[in-house]
């Protein structure tokens, strides 16, 4: 087996079994059973059972962002549209592969995992930093965008979701204690006042960089937290007949 081709079975089977089992639950050994790789195998590409988590989440990420740059290419218009179409196209995937993304928000919003979590958001960064700032250079050399430093602008937009953690959590527990509208709210807002950031750094008209996506960040709370989106939908469908019937 190839190098490549050994770190990618060995990070399947971490995957599959953090899925099913827990993260807690599985340890390096039950991973190399499961990948038939032996015990250097695993240490030539890992050192711990944290560097698979960091590694799993790379992959997802630039799973997402593959599926967004083909949006974006395949987008008409200008570098702004390959650019809204490259940002929404991420949110969309985040809510599509909800059931991945419950795993680790819960995972990494146990206490004590401070650490851990700033090395998924460094690893994160990492890939999409690079191809956030291409996305920016063409926006600049067709003249739409005004930045001093492509790198910095994209460095900074990543930045704000760092800081978006507590939200997220915020908005989780509003969803937990069942109330899904007003945690929808809570994170809806945040997003729109980082829209109205990407477009004073990128130097646009206000409201130019679209971060509201309410129906979809609904879906996301709601399959972050394993509520029945179809009972909370026929429950705020079912409020206009009560209140008709005042």
């Amino acid at each position: 087996m190839a190098p490549d081709e050994r770190r990618e079975a060995i990070l399947d089977a971490a995957h599959g079994l953090f899925m099913e089992h827990g993260c807690e639950a599985v340890t390096v050994a039950d991973v190399l059973t499961a990948a038939g790789i032996s015990k250097g195998g695993f240490y030539h590409h890992f050192r711990a059972k944290e560097d698979l988590l960091t590694g799993i989440v790379e992959r997802m990420t630039e799973q997402s962002l593959a599926a967004a740059r083909t949006v974006s290419g395949q987008s008409v218009g200008n570098s702004l549209t390959r650019l809204k179409a490259f940002l929404t196209s991420l949110v969309r995937w985040n809510v599509e592969n909800v059931a991945e993304m419950r795993f680790f928000a819960v995972m990494l919003t146990k206490p004590g995992n401070d650490i851990l979590y700033r090395r998924i958001f460094d690893a994160t960064a990492a890939v999409i930093v690079p191809v956030l700032e291409e996305l920016i250079d063409e926006g600049v050399a067709d003249g739409m965008f005004d930045v001093i430093d492509a790198r910095l602008a994209a460095e900074m937009i990543v930045g704000l979701s760092h800081g978006r953690r507590q939200v997220l959590d915020e908005a989780l527990a509003m969803t937990g204690a069942g109330d899904l509208e007003l945690a929808t709210k809570h994170l809806n807002t945040r997003m729109q006042a980082e829209g109205a950031t990407c477009d004073r750094l990128l130097g646009l008209s206000p409201g130019t960089i679209p971060l509201s996506h309410p129906e979809d960040y609904r879906r996301m709370l709601a399959g972050l937290t394993g509520i029945d989106t179809l009972s909370a939908e026929g429950e705020r469908s079912a409020e206009p007949e009560i209140t008709k019937g005042r």
